[in-house]
């Protein structure tokens, strides 16, 4: 009895395993068995991931999810978008309702712990909205001006108490139970300036304000939030073709490979650009994808820069500042991993 029970053990420990092994694997799989990917979105946030007047998702957020479709299907096209709340868009990914997230995460311990995080795709900060007509050039000139914010909300709580500190100067607090609440308060002339994430505040300026050159934006506190691009844990495969997608991205930027110009690059660049872009055969056989993958994203929706600028720079309404999004030969935090 005890060698049968033995066996039993083994075999169904065995069988765990293997189960566990195939659901590592099953997403990619999943993904190019049904034809199209699942992303995670927003519930609507200008710039980075909601639905135009015909119903077609835009934003920086959703044309990052675009470039894994062309990695894993060959086109930009073969994507759904799923808006979540901040509290569902954990467990979505989790229970496999959605197989990426790329829907303004901040990159935490527990939440890593809870998914897999591959790489960051923005760096944020807090930042307020303040009235053009009050001459604010610095943060000094904030003193004694009332902030609108959201009750409770311990990041833009510090990042005031740092802005105190930092430039010595004091605030007038105005809590209210939403930051909706708390901007449309602001807007009405309730308070001086809206504290709140900085790209949300060009958001805000651009798509809800009714005159945007009536509104500034001083960036403030000290936190740099990391929003990364999230994926269930366990799944090795789809970890290297996120991350490697990604970093194709900041790849092109870096060398000057553009929509309008890839051609050229595949054609008579270096060799080793010729080779990421699909000039080496076999290239794409690490992730089991096509040789020319790289090219394919660059095509079809361009490099880091250029979906930055199409969606929250300079070609936007939004026309954000690129701050620590930038290269980092530029002064930034962004730099692609080596090719070798």
């Amino acid at each position: 009895m005890r060698v049968l029970l033995f066996f039993f053990l083994f075999v169904g420990t065995g069988l765990a395993f293997v189960s566990d092994d195939a659901a590592a694997q099953s997403v990619v799989e999943k993904i190019k068995s049904r034809g199209y990917v699942t992303c995670g979105a927003s519930e609507g946030v200008p710039g980075l991931s909601r639905p135009d007047e015909k119903g077609v998702w835009q934003g920086f957020d959703t044309d990052i999810c675009r470039t894994f479709a062309v990695t894993l299907l060959g086109d930009q096209n073969k994507v759904r978008f799923v808006p979540l709340n901040a509290a569902k868009r954990l467990p979505a990914l989790q229970t496999g309702e959605i197989d990426i997230l790329s829907r303004t995460t901040t990159v935490t311990y527990s939440r890593d712990a809870a998914v897999r995080f591959v790489a960051v795709t923005l760096y944020d900060s807090d930042a307020v909205l303040v009235r053009t007509e009050l001459g604010v050039e610095g943060q000094k000139d904030l003193d004694g001006l009332t902030a609108c914010l959201q009750g409770g909300g311990s990041l833009t709580e510090n990042a005031l108490d740092e802005l105190e500190e930092d430039a010595q100067i004091s605030l007038e607090r105005v809590y209210f139970d939403s930051t909706i609440t708390a901007r449309d308060a602001y807007l009405a002339g309730r308070c001086d300036m809206y504290v709140t994430d900085g790209l949300a505040a060009w958001g805000q300026r651009a798509s809800v304000a009714k005159n945007p050159d009536e509104h500034d934006i001083v960036y403030i506190g000290h936190t740099i939030e990391p929003n990364g691009i999230g994926i269930p844990r366990g799944d090795d495969r789809l970890f290297d073709i996120v991350r490697w997608t990604l970093n194709a991205l900041s790849l092109a930027e870096e060398n000057g490979i553009t929509q309008s110009n890839v051609d050229s690059f595949r054609a008579t660049g270096h060799p080793s650009v010729k080779r990421v872009l699909g000039g080496e055969k076999g290239f794409g056989s690490k992730l089991e994808v096509a040789d020319d993958w790289v090219y394919q994203v660059v095509r079809q929706l361009g490099n880091y820069g250029e979906i930055w600028d199409r969606n929250l720079g300079k070609d936007s309404p939004m026309n954000a500042q690129r701050r620590w999004n930038e290269l980092s030969s530029k002064g930034g935090l962004m730099f692609p991993l080596p090719w070798d």
